[in-house]
């Protein structure tokens, strides 16, 4: 992995595919075969290998509208509502938008694939109502991972009692004794219900996306959260916005608009 060609982008000699390209390929099952449902976040850098991935998988007439351009790569919670901003616009602020949001460099296999699926969709039912995030059950304890402790049992999944940082090697072994999950990354929700979340937990992002120029709207964010990206502070930025009104779909394994990080 390297800063011009990440980890997302190389192709394993198994399958002779990228993450990238298997990420897409399941939203793409996710969103109906519906291309135009599909919006990318990358930055300048990556957008053209973007384009020439998914042209590889014989999807030329991809909009390369849908493939949205960060001019900085500070964090996540600008990045994702960045592209809400933009589904919201192309969809004429439809208030039925349901919006999952997945990383690209998840390796799901071929048999745990349509389960993930399943999921994903049986989400869609109380989308409306909360922000979903995806627990995946632990196999071993891990200090790479973040961790979601839940608690409240619902119709579906369970309500989010806290996020927890990547711990140390005894206080991940601790959480896995006390039924903590590890925390995938990826949501769903309603993109009405997020934009109200994000006005009421983090209104200097909701503040910055009023600017016109989108250079101002990520430079405004960057000062006050100008953090790299990594998949623990993913977590905890885009919890941010989440953790009051947020349910979890437990995994055992690792029609929708979809947002690929």
């Amino acid at each position: 992995s390297r800063e011009y060609y990440p980890k997302q982008f190389i192709k394993f000699k198994s399958f002779n595919k990228s993450l990238f390209q298997t990420t897409f390929e399941r939203c793409l099952k996710l969103s109906n075969n519906n291309l135009d449902d599909i919006y990318i976040i990358t930055n300048e850098m990556h957008k053209f290998l973007v384009m020439g991935q998914i042209e590889e998988l014989g999807y030329a007439e991809f909009n390369e509208d849908n493939i949205l351009v960060e001019p900085f790569g500070k964090n996540t919670l600008p990045a994702v509502y960045y592209g809400i901003k933009e589904i919201k616009n192309n969809s004429g602020n439809n208030k039925d938008n349901i919006v999952g949001v997945f990383p690209s460099d998840h390796l799901i296999d071929k048999d745990s694939e349509e389960l993930f699926i399943d999921t994903v969709k049986s989400g869609e039912k109380i989308a409306k109502d909360y922000l979903i995030t995806f627990g995946i059950e632990p196999t071993h304890p891990h200090t790479g991972y973040g961790y979601i402790k839940p608690s409240k049992r619902l119709n579906i999944g369970y309500v989010v009692e806290e996020f927890k940082e990547k711990p140390d090697l005894e206080t991940s072994k601790k959480y896995i004794e006390e039924g903590y999950l590890w925390n995938s990354g990826m949501f769903l929700f309603n993109a009405d219900l997020f934009e109200e979340e994000v006005k009421k937990h983090s209104p200097d992002v909701y503040d910055a996306f009023k600017l016109d120029d989108i250079n101002e709207k990520i430079a405004k964010i960057s000062e006050k959260y100008g953090l790299p990206i990594d998949p623990g502070a993913k977590i905890w930025q885009l919890s941010v916005a989440m953790q009051q009104r947020v349910e979890i779909l437990k995994l055992l394994y690792i029609k929708t608009k979809i947002m690929i990080l």
